[in-house]
């Protein structure tokens, strides 16, 4: 009975790796074209990023104040209304709150 409830587990942890591997689409590794940390897209549409699923992956463009040209950041997202500036801000400032639940910054040119 045990050697059954063992084989029984063993099979179960193998399909669950299994399936995990397969809800992957795409792999955007860190160090490749702007890429600054490793994140998946999941074939239900949602983006993952270590250990948090988010809905939204959000591509912000726009000019920092004084800089010659646009800069192009990616986030991940809870929401759907983050904004540039709001990236911005917390990027240049010290004491702009950042809750890492609600968005991460995974590319930036």
């Amino acid at each position: 009975m045990r050697k059954q409830w063992l084989m029984g587990l063993a099979l179960g942890l193998v399909l669950l790796a299994g399936c995990s591997a397969a809800n992957v689409v795409k792999t955007y590794d860190s160090g490749q074209d702007g890429v600054m940390v490793t994140y998946q897209e999941l074939n239900n549409g949602t983006w993952k990023y270590e250990d948090t699923v988010y809905p939204y992956r959000l591509e912000l463009s726009g000019t920092l104040p004084n800089a010659q040209a646009d800069s192009h950041y990616v986030v991940l997202s809870q929401r759907e209304d983050v904004t540039f500036e709001e990236v911005s801000q917390w990027m240049l400032s010290s004491v702009t709150p950042y809750d890492p639940d609600d968005y991460v910054l995974v590319e930036m040119n």
